[in-house]
């Protein structure tokens, strides 16, 4: 196998030229060898025996012609895959030749040994000893031509084509063996390098019209050689840059090249460059990029850069220093030349480093990331925010190298860059698999994690904070597009939310943190529907705690509400409604407050009109601010929102009734709150009724400011759900009551407001119906036709409680009852007598008893009628159904019959 492949047999053939020429300086050192001990010769002869030069010839001969074959087959197509072809070709044709070699050292070495027994005891000695070293100088000899015949053989290869192209060609192959951890191996490679160099120097032949393709990758790797820690390689490296740059240099100025440049190849380099100094390597190196950084393009500088970035990888800490100063004198002498290439770089140094181990290699990565992006932080952040999410462990540590780079020069930049990704709305594409706003919270997250940003982050909270909660609404259900990442543990709304947290802790609200974990708040977030309340509920708290720098939030929320799209608006109005209880709000003038909220009254947003009469109604009690005449508008924005949206919108609405003096302000209100009583929703309902009570207990019977009318329509409603079964819900019903009846100035019966169930103490409605009747007769009609509604409900608890007020109500009003319209509520409360609930079959059934009974009563004239409305046709119509003859027993056992049959069909 030739020198450059690296076998075993030719590897021990070159440890044997390198001690000779690190030790003692070539020839000398084969003497000393030569003419050794007899315990160095049978070293030798173990190791070297079985290399000949006709297997040497041949092995070398094989490498040649799969080096040529591959390289003219696969450069132009593949130069990637080139070095690997060879090695696999070599390899096969090795894995033949090498069992005929082994038997051929077999035999020499028998011979030897059969030359021994042969002799007599004194000559035999010394002729072994003669014959061994004779053995061994034939090795090096043998080893010596061997490299000749390479470097002929590669010469000639190059003659075929020499130009910058094929040269390059060839010194890629040479690439993986220059970073070997084996030093004769990496020698072998740096001196057919050199060989290379020298014979397209001296090459009159050479054509320089074209430039190398990676000549940035050929510097590296011989500088970073330089610094190997074995000198003779650093010797050679330094050798192969003198014949590169006088290539260099002919090819900057071609009318130098005239014929051979022999004469200058160790003046002019040598001058320029210097001089190899083993002992201060790193100053060789500096000189060589610095010289060299004159015939470099932007992308060649930038490959120059991250081959002294890959070699990191080896755990040496002369290739480290080595790579350290290439990097120093790039960043610090040519980094304007590699401007348009940072991207490249960024994303390089984050693949890079998975693979870097050593602690002071990550450390020198990371000096150079600070040093570009101290020139250039928009373009190394806007790289760094593209890394694929969530981040790993190498690009969050990309990010906290930056953070304190940053803190350290008292800049913010970093987090000016950051902010203005914030503040875009987010979007996705098929082709890409990250999102630059959430990518920008991602590392705003860690930046935030580095205590030495304080004051910057400070500085910027109020514009953070603000950016960061309409970010939450814009990726709220949003999906990262699909890759080659498992994205399950990545939820974009949860990811941002984690940075909120992170920024309100950074700013000491711990109190405020605890405040929203409580409430559930985070979640609120997270949720379409849900997520004002959210903001809303962080604001309050912050305002609780009085949380720092919230009077800057307020005043940057005045230019915030009249930017941006649906979302932004809409969370920088739940922010900015809570902020009206500070002390300081009182100071904005009527323009950014009472009018803007004026104006969000006519939005097409439900939300948004909510929020803003939440707001108005804040306002209420401010000195100078006339809100009361904007009642009428406020009522009108609210019809047609949903009701928790207007139980919330009007959950201070007391504040509004100090200083109103028109009625009908107040009833537009109430009207608005009875038609929330039968919400679906339990807290609906409840909270309607709580602000019921809340206002008629403000209201005096004096002041005229709520109609009677009002008040008595919401009787009915507020004793039917007394009956829900809910014990918070029927507690709000009774303070309702009672705040209703002392505006009335009614005494209701105590039956009212005991908390019994009526199904379990009918006596209870027999009472409360009797009450009605006798005391406010002229309202009973009213408070009849009001209860069949509620026969219809959706709440078994209703239905059954609106039959029975009903059945004794009528059944106390007897006299005022009309055919036509015990004929309505018959027909209703028929309805119910297949009733899924049993118990609202059962009640309903005596319910229409009772109407059935005053009906035949009416129809023969056994109750006199207070007022005789019926016709002559309405007198001949038959009954619905037969008059009643059973006792009450027999009448429940009909309607539970009735039930059964209805359950079974």
């Amino acid at each position: 196998m030739n020198p450059v492949h690296g076998g075993e047999g030719s590897g021990t053939a070159l440890r044997l030229q390198e001690h000779t020429s690190m030790t003692q300086d070539g020839e000398e050192g084969t003497k000393s060898l030569v003419t050794g001990g007899e315990a160095s010769a049978d070293v030798l002869m173990t190791q070297l025996c079985p290399l000949r030069l006709e297997e040497v010839v041949t092995k070398n001969a094989l490498y040649m012609m799969a080096c040529r074959s591959t390289a003219q087959a696969t450069s132009e197509e593949n130069p990637s895959e080139a070095c690997g072809t060879i090695r696999q070709d070599v390899g096969e044709k090795e894995d033949k030749v090498q069992p005929a070699l082994e038997m051929v050292a077999l035999n020499d070495w028998k011979k030897l040994e059969l030359g021994k027994d042969v002799s007599g005891p004194g000559q035999k000695t010394n002729s072994f000893h003669s014959q061994k070293l004779m053995v061994v100088k034939q090795i090096v000899d043998l080893y010596n031509q061997t490299v000749d015949a390479l470097e002929v053989m590669l010469r000639a290869l190059l003659s075929e084509k020499p130009n910058p192209a094929e040269l390059q060609n060839f010194l890629d192959h040479l690439a993986p063996w220059m970073t070997s951890e084996k030093a004769h191996e990496r020698a072998r490679a740096v001196i057919t390098s050199v060989c290379l160099l020298q014979a397209a120097a001296e090459s009159p032949q050479f054509c320089m019209s074209h430039k190398f393709p990676r000549l940035g990758l050929l510097i590296g790797r011989l500088a970073l050689r330089v610094g190997d820690p074995e000198k003779e390689i650093g010797r050679q490296a330094m050798e192969g840059l003198y014949f590169l740059y006088s290539l260099m240099w002919c090819q900057k100025e071609p009318e130098r090249k005239m014929g051979s440049v022999t004469a200058v190849l160790h003046q002019m380099p040598q001058k320029i460059l210097g001089i190899y100094k083993p002992t201060r390597t790193c100053e060789n190196i500096s000189e060589i990029v610095k010289r060299f950084g004159q015939f470099l393009s932007p992308d060649q500088m930038a490959d120059l850069l991250l081959t002294a970035v890959e070699s990191l990888k080896e755990a040496s800490e002369s290739t480290i220093e080595a790579s350290k100063t290439i990097l120093n004198v790039i960043l610090e002498k040519y980094k304007q030349k590699i401007q348009m290439e940072v991207p490249k770089i960024v994303d390089r140094i984050h693949s890079q480093l998975r693979a870097i181990h050593h602690s002071h290699a990550r450390q020198v990565v990371m000096m150079a990331l600070c040093l570009l992006a101290h020139a250039f932080l928009e373009e190394v952040s806007t790289a760094l925010l593209k890394c694929p999410l969530p981040l790993d462990r190498d690009a969050a540590g990309m990010w906290r190298t930056l953070a304190k780079t940053e803190a350290i020069c008292h800049s913010h930049r970093l987090l000016d860059v950051l902010l203005k990704e914030l503040q875009e709305r987010p979007s996705t594409s098929e082709d890409r698999a990250f999102i630059i706003p959430l990518a920008a919270a991602s590392a705003l997250c860690e930046v935030l994690s580095v205590s030495m940003c304080t004051q910057a982050v400070t500085r910027f909270y109020p514009r953070l904070l603000m950016a960061l909660l309409v970010q939450v609404h814009y990726t709220i259900g949003l999906s990262l597009p699909d890759s080659g990442v498992s994205r399950k543990e990545l939820i974009p709304a949860c990811c941002v939310v984690k940075t909120v947290k992170t920024l309100l802790l950074k700013m000491g609200c711990h109190y405020e943190f605890t405040a929203v974990e409580k409430e559930g708040g985070w979640e609120l977030l997270t949720s379409s529907e849900e997520h004002h309340r959210g903001v809303g509920l962080l604001a309050r708290a912050m305002v609780h705690y009085s949380c720092c720098q919230l009077w800057r939030i307020l005043y940057l929320l005045v230019p915030f509400l009249e930017r941006g799209d649906k979302q932004h608006k809409l969370t920088a109005m739940a922010f900015f409604v809570e902020l009206l209880h500070m002390p300081q709000a009182k100071r904005l003038p009527e323009k950014y407050s009472v009018l803007r909220l004026l104006k969000g009254l006519t939005d097409p947003d439900p939300v948004i009109r909510a929020l803003c009469v939440k707001g108005l109604i804040t306002m209420a009690d401010w000195p100078g601010k006339e809100i009361k005449v904007l009642v009428p508008a406020m009522i009108n924005s609210l019809c047609g929102v949903d009701g928790r949206l207007v139980v919330e919108a009007l959950a201070d609405v007391k504040k509004i009734l100090r200083g109103l003096d028109v009625a009908s302000y107040v009833g537009c209100i109430t009207s608005l709150l009875r038609l929330l009583f039968d919400d679906e929703r339990v807290s609906v309902r409840s909270a309607a009724i709580s602000l019921f009570g809340k206002m008629v207990k403000k209201v005096k019977k004096t002041q005229g400011l709520m109609k009677e009318e009002d008040v008595l329509d919401s009787l009915i409603p507020l004793l039917l759900h007394l009956q829900e079964g809910n014990p918070d819900l029927a507690e709000k019903c009774k303070n309702a009551l009672d705040e209703c009846s002392r505006v009335l100035e009614w005494r209701l019966p105590k039956q009212v407001g005991n908390g019994k169930a009526w199904h379990n103490h009918q006596e209870d409605v027999d009472e409360i119906c009797q009450y009605l009747v006798k005391k406010h007769q002229e309202n009973v009609q009213k408070f009849l036709f009001q209860s069949q509604c509620y026969l219809s409900s959706t709440q078994p608890s209703l239905r059954r409680a609106a039959a029975m007020f009903i059945g004794f109500l009528v059944m106390h009003m007897d006299s005022m009852m009309r055919m036509k319209d015990l004929d309505i509520i018959s027909n209703a409360l028929a309805g119910l007598l297949h009733d899924p609930e049993a118990s609202v079959c059962i009640f309903a059934a005596q319910a229409h008893d009772r109407v059935l009974a005053i009906y035949w009563k009416l129809k023969y004239g056994l109750v006199e009628q207070h007022k005789v409305n019926s016709d002559s046709a309405e007198k001949h119509k038959s009954p619905p159904n037969p008059p009643a003859t059973e006792g009450t027993s027999s009448r429940l056992c009909n309607a539970l019959n009735l039930w059964k049959l209805a359950a079974k069909h």
